[in-house]
């Protein structure tokens, strides 16, 4: 992988990481506070942009959990390196 692509990969792996964040922040936030309008706002927007941040990374760059390999091309989650073998880096 080049250069650029390790910098577009771990560009987006942080995009990913950062509206994960925000779910985790903003739902504990709902568990005190859930008549909040503005904060059930919040949450669905980051909601939606968790989705496509990790779409865009699953198509791109392979599946993030094994929840997004598509199976009719075989069990592919185990073909790229994991995190932990330097597959973010």
């Amino acid at each position: 992988m080049t250069n650029r692509n390790n910098h577009e990969r771990e560009k987006l792996m942080q995009s990913v990481r950062e509206a994960a964040f925000a779910l985790i922040d903003i739902g504990l936030y709902l568990d005190a506070h859930p008549d909040d309008e503005k904060a059930l706002d919040y949450y669905n927007k980051y909601q939606q942009i968790n989705k496509e941040v990790r779409r865009e990374y699953e198509k791109r760059f392979g599946p993030l959990t094994s929840n997004g390999v598509d199976a009719c091309d075989g069990w592919t989650w185990v073909r790229d390196p994991w995190p932990w073998e330097g597959g973010c880096n």
